[in-house]
């Protein structure tokens, strides 16, 4: 008789966990870890925003992180003129990092777009941190028409894993109607007004300031950049 109650008490939890998780993972986006030494990201389908913030936004794009033990990475956001591949930014920029935590840690990072009189704000957060910046480059009336968005992952393909050395474009915003030549490094480079932001590893860091300016050092491997997943 002890037994049957313990297994029913069991059940009942198991349930109940299992509707907690069926939750966290509506709200958060199903990621499954496979290997935990490895990021893990994924879209979130339809980003939790409250009534009071969603009628001031224009756009949100919500990722869910998984981060593995001792993952060191800066956070980097810069608008202006951006290139259709690669990380290059002529513009204002942004980034910050804190100390690799020795446990693995789940992050939501949050982008949206507020209408400020003629321009589009950027407001992002990330774990602790947050910030606002003005790529100024969206004509706010006709966001959803033109614009190139470039996403590493999206909630149509699920979630990726990188191993940790790998360069994280995650989301790129740019106006292809705004194509202008720039001679960058010696070499012409189509660049547009936009933005980007990148989650980097502490231990690429260097190759990434080069890759900023459009230079490819002489000792980067192309496969050190994951490559979007999809473009709208």
């Amino acid at each position: 008789l002890a037994g049957i109650m313990a297994l029913v008490r069991l059940s009942r939890d198991n349930r109940q966990l299992s509707g907690q998780i069926d939750q966290l993972e509506a709200e958060l986006g199903r990621m499954s870890i496979d290997d935990a030494d490895r990021v893990y990201l994924v879209e979130i389908d339809t980003p939790d925003v409250p009534p009071e913030v969603a009628s001031h936004v224009e756009r949100v794009w919500q990722f869910r992180c998984y981060l593995p033990p001792g993952y060191d990475i800066v956070r980097f956001s810069g608008g202006g003129r951006v290139a259709e591949a690669g990380c290059y930014v002529d513009g204002g920029s942004g980034s910050s990092w804190s100390s690799p935590q020795p446990e693995a840690t789940h992050k939501l990072l949050t982008v949206s777009f507020q209408k400020k009189e003629n321009r589009l704000e950027v407001f992002y957060s990330f774990g602790g941190s947050s910030g606002t910046s003005s790529w100024g480059i969206f004509n706010p009336d006709h966001f959803d028409e033109a614009l190139v968005i470039q996403k590493l992952v999206s909630s149509e393909q699920g979630p990726r894993s990188f191993d940790q050395e790998t360069i994280l474009p995650l989301l790129k915003i740019f106006d292809p109607a705004t194509a202008e030549d720039k001679q960058v490094d010696g070499k012409t480079l189509i660049t547009y007004a936009g933005g980007l932001i990148v989650l980097c590893p502490k231990s690429r860091q260097s190759h990434f300031n080069q890759l900023l300016q459009g230079k490819i050092p002489t000792d980067f491997d192309l496969s050190w950049m994951a490559t979007e997943a999809h473009d709208e």
